[in-house]
């Protein structure tokens, strides 16, 4: 596969978990012919985040490119989606990817791979990790969160009926760069949302595309248990935010 990924990469005080990822990164990496650029936003972290992964840097593959951006403050999780994916517009080719992972450890490399593998061999624009396919795995997460999520998924998947898609607020995404880095161009408030509902709004807006994206999903699996500290997501706020989302998406 003779293609570039990029990984745009959201970090908020991760310390405990940016390690481990970046050491599963250079792992499954080692062997593999392929360029991978990690493109971590560290988005205002108060802990060592910085000075770890300055110091991972110097052990990682030279395979592995790494670029840092830095907010000086925390400006949410939306924002720091947007810093990395202009980035990558603006330094990706059109055959290369794009993939969206959390930093703290609880989603893996390999289905990282995967999804890239599903976009390039089935000729797919936009492929999901997803939690309500078939042999998907879910370990360490609360039962009420799990409920919340799945009731979530219903009603976005009522109101916006993409084929292939099940998981709407699922962030370990892939995407093509030529597609995404067009439909961003001509939408100037792509990324309006500074939150974690960033991630819904902008499957909804890709929604709008539907006709021209082919979509899919795999089966995550999702590693809560592997994760340390607590979780930056407040969940009621970001059900208010969703919930916002699915009903302004319909007005505009």
């Amino acid at each position: 596969m003779k293609i570039k990924i990029f990984y745009v990469l959201p970090s908020y005080n991760e310390s405990k978990n940016i390690q481990p990822l970046l050491k599963s990164f250079n792992k499954f990496y080692k062997r593999k012919k392929i360029s991978i650029f990690i493109i971590l936003v560290n988005d205002g972290s108060t802990d060592n985040t910085l000075s770890i992964i300055s110091n991972l840097k110097k052990k990682i593959s030279k395979k592995i490119k790494i670029k840092v951006i830095n907010h000086r403050t925390n400006k949410g999780f939306g924002k720091a989606l947007e810093t990395g994916f202009k980035y990558v517009i603006n330094n990706a080719n059109d055959k290369d990817f794009i993939v969206t992972m959390d930093t703290d450890n609880s989603h893996t490399v390999a289905l990282s791979y995967s999804l890239v593998n599903k976009l390039e061999n089935e000729n797919k624009d936009v492929a999901i990790a997803s939690r309500y396919v078939r042999n998907s795995k879910i370990k360490g997460l609360q039962t009420s969160r799990k409920f919340l999520s799945f009731a979530a998924a219903i009603l976005f998947k009522i109101f916006y009926p993409i084929k292939n898609i099940k998981d709407y607020t699922s962030g370990f995404r892939a995407f093509k760069v030529k597609k995404i880095r067009n439909i961003i161009k001509k939408n100037k408030h792509f990324f309006s949302e500074t939150g974690f509902s960033a991630s819904v709004d902008i499957l909804l807006k890709l929604y709008s595309y539907k006709n021209s994206l082919s979509f899919c999903e795999l089966p995550i699996n999702l590693r809560y248990d592997l994760k340390k500290g607590k979780s930056k997501m407040k969940i009621f706020k970001t059900i208010y935010l969703n919930l916002r989302i699915l009903i302004l998406r319909k007005i505009y």
